[in-house]
């Protein structure tokens, strides 16, 4: 309860897109506003852990606020990205006096003229809000931290884990932060940005990896005053003056001095790992004579990773570089997917099960990333229906692939939906009706989110993330970058760095 009696008011609103810029720009009609699905946000695998978690700790009202999730994609239409603001701000006008404001984003958007729509957002909520109201926000692993954004709010919380399996847990720990601040607590926030690129391959957490060992050191520094250490791996693709790799520390008021010492060692451990970091992909010719071994058992099975092609990182999901490859190799046992192509559902579902069908993924397609094939297929299964993953990343999520289908190729069964979906997991792959339990060769159209969707299938030593041609490529110097700050490492040769911190005063402005 409020001095005057009154319940504690907490709006919960949201925008999360991670931008492609080498992707087709987007309208509104690409998004999806949560609070308006059945059940509201309370309902939703993206924000219903945060309200239970508010609930628990207090007599408190959720105010529901619009959410606009977009993914991964090309840059919003600006116009629209302005009515996603007007329409938030609008709504917290109208919701009336608020305690508290949670912002679910993601921290690496932008528009067709805005190049910092996270920062945008968060000082429009700010600005109506008013100083005084606490405002934490919760960011992807991959945000790109840009001044604006830090200004605005009290507490930043970003996801510790790539693949990003802790998301329920940062959703937890954002109510709690809310909580002690509507308590009283006010804080600090002290960040650095390095100069630093690093490609998704690099960007995993797991201990034996350097980005890892530097986020468990953060979780050990994260004692006494020092509330959240949030190390972001950033989204280079995005291709702005804010991409880059970065760390945020928020502290109680009063104690920026350790926050800004828990940064600036974070920094320089950052830094100083850059000779390990994983830059590069195998080539695809190296990766199919891999497969070609694996289909004759001459090595156990493998998982080739399609990196370039990750809908999860703003690609489109139909690029035919690694299927033609296979195909050319005559490399069988092999299940792939999700391809991304409507017309060939289309032909699949008008020739029925077990219909022969002579198509072209890509028909008629001019573009050099979406180059057409012709295959003759037979249809092995139809589907219409939701897809909900049981492990991984996306475990109790429900994902939308549209009416999809399953092809025999002859040695190559591929799974082929209507909407771009992430092959994140197994059963994204046997919701179309395939069982990579039994290949020998297993691809998908995944960057790094397959690691914790078909770990319990295959060892790290089975994976192949392949370098092929695509909008998500992982391969940074192949970019005619734009916006991007230069020097910036390993674009350039940059022989010392040494970190600034920034610290921002969370509360009275």
């Amino acid at each position: 309860m409020t001095p005057t009696g009154r319940r504690v008011r907490v709006g919960v609103t949201g925008y999360a897109h991670e931008v492609n810029a080498l992707a087709d720009p987007i309208t509104l009609g690409h998004g999806l506003e949560a609070s308006q699905l059945e059940g509201g946000l309370a309902a939703s695998w993206e924000a219903g852990a945060l309200l239970t978690r508010l609930h628990e700790l207090g007599d408190v009202e959720i105010v529901e606020l619009p959410m606009w999730e977009f993914g991964a994609s090309g840059p919003l239409d600006g116009d629209d990205f302005r009515t996603v603001v007007a329409q938030v701000v609008a709504a917290i006008r109208v919701a009336g006096s608020l305690d508290g404001v949670v912002v679910l984003g993601h921290g690496a958007g932008s528009s067709t003229d805005d190049r910092d729509t996270d920062g945008t957002f968060l000082n429009a909520v700010r600005s109506v809000i008013g100083a005084e109201v606490p405002l934490v926000v919760v960011l992807d692993f991959h945000a790109n931290m840009s001044a604006a954004m830090a200004d605005a709010c009290d507490v930043i919380v970003g996801y510790r884990t790539n693949p990003h399996v802790d998301i329920q847990d940062r959703l937890v720990e954002a109510a709690e932060h809310m909580h002690r601040m509507l308590d009283g607590e006010r804080t600090c926030i002290a960040w650095c940005s390095l100069p630093m690129l690093l490609p998704q391959i690099a960007q995993l957490t797991a201990p034996d990896e350097p980005l890892g060992q530097v986020v468990h050191r953060g979780q050990v520094l994260a004692v006494g005053p020092i509330r959240n250490v949030s190390v972001f791996g950033g989204f280079s693709l995005g291709d702005t003056e804010h991409c880059g790799t970065s760390v945020v520390v928020t502290a109680l008021r009063g104690d920026e001095p350790a926050a800004a010492r828990v940064v600036g060692e974070l920094c320089t451990q950052l830094w100083t790992l850059r000779g390990r970091y994983r830059m590069h992909a195998t080539p695809l010719v190296s990766a199919v004579v891999e497969a070609g071994r694996a289909s004759r058992g001459e090595r156990t099975p493998v998982i080739m990773a399609d990196v370039a092609d990750n809908p999860g990182g703003g690609a489109p999901g139909n690029s035919t570089f690694v299927l033609d490859a296979l195909l050319s190799a005559g490399v069988d046992g092999v299940v792939m997917g999700l391809h991304c192509d409507p017309d060939v559902v289309t032909e699949a579902f008008e020739a029925g099960i077990d219909g022969t069908i002579d198509i072209e993924f890509n028909h008629g397609s001019t573009r050099p990333l979406a180059r057409p094939l012709r295959c003759r297929a037979r249809v092995t299964a139809l589907v219409q229906t939701v897809l909900v993953p049981t492990r991984g990343v996306y475990a109790g999520s429900t994902r939308h692939p549209g009416r999809s289908c399953a092809l025999d190729l002859g040695g190559i069964a591929i799974g082929v939906s209507s909407h771009p979906v992430q092959c994140a997991d197994d059963d994204t792959l046997r919701h179309v009706g395939l069982h990579p339990e039994t290949a020998r060769v297993v691809v998908v159209k995944s960057r790094g989110h397959f690691r914790a969707g078909f770990d319990h299938l295959f060892s790290p030593d089975q994976i192949i993330e392949v370098s092929a041609p695509g909008v998500a490529t992982v391969e940074l110097d192949t970019i005619a970058w734009q916006h991007l700050p230069r020097p910036a490492w390993p674009l350039d040769p940059i022989e010392q760095w040494e970190p600034t911190v920034i610290v921002h005063r969370g509360g009275t402005r």
